[in-house]
């Protein structure tokens, strides 16, 4: 590394988001990885979605990790890999003068796949829903990890094994049944493990036709995609444990990055309306081994207002024009998915539980800035359900049976109604900018580390 290190870059340090996603994350983590060894990211799959403003350029990342144009990276062992997504942000990176190879880039052996039958069970299922959706993005992403919990499913390292063929054979049959079921079908046909020896792709899919019917899969195509994949990723696939443990061990600077937010965490979170896994520095240590006693700083992403897209609880909500005005001038559209961020105002009392459950220790507000021509603004400062006040330390849970009763008790500001884009020192901003973020910082009970007034590297204020 050539530059000289930042104190509060030292170590092993997370990133994570404290919200439902979409904070800025990958800003920071864009940041922090110009001092990093080793950037690992832990969580989720091409379901996250993170925008990248640098001196190379806009990129829009799904599954490449923010921290590449810095450091060694780590796709780790819970982060599930759709390898046609994967190897097309490789091609774009390619493309625009940044080589990806195992020199910048490695991918854990046990990070499971994802293919075209969980795509197709995410809709299927969502669909199945009705009038409930939870808001999937389609990306396959809730059934790839539900077969990883069924100890199912094929993952990266069984690209390499001398029966991969066979495997993905018994899968195919088997993921095509299901989805048959799925949609309704009950002549599904029957093959047997003895059918698979010693079969082309084209023969095998000629069979599973003739077998099955025309199912919602073709098996010669995805074989060949993946004799693509397999060729394309192998220099970079690795056991990636000893490699985080070693970097950890040794007093290196290495540096977790979160995908999705806590508020989105499968137990913690808004329940339904989550993801399929842990946003929360728990899922840090689970991926890496590293314990929160052993980490240095987390953290913790968070808007100066509140945005969530998809379904779910959503107690600060502006559905007027102010909410517009946020969604127009923040740009809030969902990176992987594209659609309409719902906005409103900053949340202080699911922002603490966030902050306390994900870990986060200090944290980072982003967008100050969208808030520049308003002439006051609003903080939810506590909930009243069914005639009762609550706070951030009476708060009972933020399942979707409390929060969508939940009214929101609003604190309003002056809005300081001047531009902040160009400020690079916490004292040179507006007055009441400044006690805006203070009074943010007050509510949370956590220091507030960073200030973000623009989606450059240069747009930060560090306290």
């Amino acid at each position: 590394m050539s530059k000289r290190t930042p104190a509060y870059w030292k170590g092993t340090n997370v990133v994570l988001d404290v919200g439902w996603g979409d904070n800025g994350k990958g800003k920071f983590v864009d940041i922090g990885s110009q001092y990093a060894d080793l950037v690992v990211r832990w969580a989720g799959g091409p379901n996250a979605g993170h925008t990248i403003n640098n001196e190379f350029g806009e990129f829009k990342f799904h599954l490449m990790p923010s921290g590449i144009f810095n450091s060694l990276c780590v796709l780790g062992d819970t982060v599930i890999i759709d390898p046609d997504i994967l190897i097309g942000e490789i091609d774009e990176l390619n493309l625009r003068g940044f080589p990806i190879n195992e020199s910048n880039l490695l991918i854990s052996a046990d990070a499971s796949l994802i293919f075209d039958w969980h795509k197709r069970r995410d809709v299927l299922s969502e669909a199945a829903r009705g009038g409930k959706m939870i808001g999937t993005t389609g990306r396959g992403i809730g059934p790839t990890y539900a077969d990883r919990t069924d100890r199912t499913g094929l993952k990266i390292h069984h690209l390499y094994e001398p029966d991969f063929e066979k495997r993905l054979m018994r899968e195919f049959v088997w993921q095509t049944r299901m989805t048959k079921l799925m949609e309704g079908k009950t002549h599904i046909g029957n093959l047997s493990r003895e059918d698979f020896e010693g079969i082309s792709p084209h023969a095998f899919n000629q069979m599973v036709r003739k077998s099955i019917g025309n199912g919602p899969y073709d098996f010669e195509k995805m074989y060949d995609r993946l004799t693509i994949a397999r060729e394309r990723l192998e220099p970079m696939v690795k056991n990636v444990f000893p490699i985080i443990q070693k970097v950890h061990r040794d007093g290196g600077n290495l540096l977790g990055e979160g995908a999705q937010g806590a508020l989105l965490d499968l137990d913690l979170g808004t329940t339904p309306y989550v993801t399929s896994s842990h946003p929360t520095m728990a899922g840090f240590s689970i991926a890496t081994g590293i314990n929160a006693n052993e980490v240095r700083n987390v953290y913790g992403v968070t808007r100066a207002y509140g945005a969530r897209v998809g379904e779910g609880p959503f107690p600060t909500e502006l559905e007027d024009e102010t909410g517009e005005y946020i969604r127009k001038v923040g740009k809030e559209y969902g990176t992987t998915t594209g659609r309409p961020r719902r906005c409103g105002w900053f949340d202080a009392i699911i922002t603490k539980y966030s902050v306390r459950v994900s870990g986060a220790t200090k944290v980072a507000l982003t967008k100050l800035d969208v808030l520049d021509e308003l002439d006051e603004i609003k903080i939810c400062i506590g909930y009243k359900v069914d005639g009762q006040r609550y706070d951030a330390d009476t708060l009972p849970t933020i399942k979707p049976r409390f929060l969508y009763r939940a009214k929101p008790i609003y604190e309003t500001m002056p809005g300081w109604e001047q531009k902040t884009s160009e400020v690079r020192s916490f004292g040179d901003l507006p007055l009441k900018a400044q006690k805006y973020a203070l009074r943010i910082e007050d509510l949370l009970s956590t220091p507030i580390k960073f200030v973000s007034v623009g989606p450059e590297r240069e747009a930060t204020i560090v306290r």
